[in-house]
């Protein structure tokens, strides 16, 4: 009960952080991928301090937390594919012209995501870091 308490603390911290973040983008196309990132975010962020111990391991709150980060990589391609634009956004317009290797990349994060492993800490762990890998491939190109 205590690491479901914590796990909502942070999240209404992040909720709440992440909506200030937003007040500045216009257009809802963008807030809609910038919340989708922002889930995705904040679910592999409690996964990864479950993995190294900032937080109790819990099966149940690691595999619920996946879930959520997976629904949100599954929705990646559709949240980009309207070519919506905004000051605040940290997308760049390179994603557009070079589409297909955005697409390849975040499939490559979703299945990374499919894979993470949350039976154990050290199977959570050791799963981590094709996740890791892959978001970084993204973000190196198409993420100012």
């Amino acid at each position: 009960m205590k690491q479901i308490a914590t796990i909502l603390a942070l999240s209404v911290a992040l909720v709440g952080g992440l909506a200030l973040a937003k007040e500045g983008v216009k257009d809802p196309g963008v807030r809609a991928r910038m919340e989708t990132m922002d889930t995705m975010a904040m679910n592999l962020k409690l996964l990864s301090n479950m993995a190294t111990g900032r937080m109790d391991f819990s099966a149940g709150d690691a595999a619920t937390a996946k879930a959520a980060a997976l629904a949100a990589a599954k929705a990646i391609p559709d949240r980009f594919k309207p070519h919506d634009m905004d000051p605040a956004t940290d997308a760049l317009p390179v994603i557009w012209t070079q589409w297909d290797d955005f697409a390849k990349k975040a499939d490559a994060a979703r299945m990374a995501v499919e894979l993470i492993d949350t039976d154990t800490q050290d199977q959570l762990k050791q799963s981590l870091g094709a996740v890791g890998r892959a978001c970084s491939a993204c973000h190196t190109t198409y993420r100012s």
